[in-house]
């Protein structure tokens, strides 16, 4: 199983995001082929070609405000395709920090640890052998930081060692080649809009952009599965708030 990992927002001070977003897609590698195809035809039935749209340009307001039909039509096929098969999801719903999250080669970040626990759970209840981590590459800094991090956990930490089913090798793609990327890219976009605008704690939609986040929200939560730890009587919610709490 390949699990493919990427963030909306930055959990930073200084970053303009409320509610930085964790999402992993996990996908069966025999549906590889499938979804990547059902991607392409999308982008070039609607677009005319297959370059990259980024959530960021595809997810906002500003697609009603100026009427940008074929970017709401994109992400709505998008969604319904994606949901249509054998997926499941996963997301730590995080809040901005006070202060930096210092990203250090000997531990891994909480939000992070948080994501691989639920991967683990999931591929042991399920009898996957083995996830295949798929990192959207940032840059090689950065990259090498948090390849160093889950290695230094699967190997070195006694909680870590413990985990049987995570490649000790994550990857790091390129969302331009690599399709199925770009689903956790516009998940991870959809989770933070239908958090930052509080549409998990009010019924009350204030305009089209929020019915449209709450509708494509929808279709994803029903992704997701509350796991059930091996060593525990409780569960490891799907969509996990964690807060400010690093």
């Amino acid at each position: 199983m390949l699990a493919f990992i990427d963030e909306s927002g930055k959990p930073h001070p200084k970053d303009s995001t409320m509610n930085p977003i964790l999402c992993c897609v996990c996908i069966k590698e025999s549906d590889i082929k499938y979804i990547s195809q059902r991607i392409y035809q999308l982008k070039t039935k609607i677009f005319q070609n297959d370059s990259e749209i980024k959530s960021t340009s595809l997810i906002n307001r500003r697609i009603f405000l100026k009427n940008l039909t074929k970017n709401k039509q994109y992400v709505d096929e998008f969604v319904k395709a994606a949901c249509s098969f054998d997926i499941k999801v996963f997301a730590i719903i995080m809040e901005k920090p006070n202060l930096p999250i210092a990203l250090s080669e000997k531990l891994l970040p909480k939000h992070f640890k948080l994501l691989v626990k639920r991967i683990e759970f999931f591929c042991e209840k399920y009898g996957h052998e083995k996830a295949i981590l798929v990192f959207d590459g940032i840059n090689m800094k950065e990259d090498y930081i948090v390849s160093k991090c889950i290695t230094n956990f699967l190997f070195m930490s006694k909680y870590g060692k413990g985990f049987h089913h995570i490649l000790e090798m994550p990857f790091f793609v390129s969302s331009e080649v690599t399709p199925a990327i770009q689903i956790a890219d516009i998940f991870a976009g959809i989770i933070r809009h239908y958090y930052e605008n509080g549409l998990d704690i009010t019924v009350q939609n204030k305009d089209e952009f929020e019915i449209w986040i709450r509708s494509l929200f929808t279709q994803i939560v029903n992704k997701t599965e509350d796991i059930l730890s091996p060593s525990a009587k409780y569960p490891e919610y799907g969509f996990y708030k964690m807060g400010k709490n690093f």
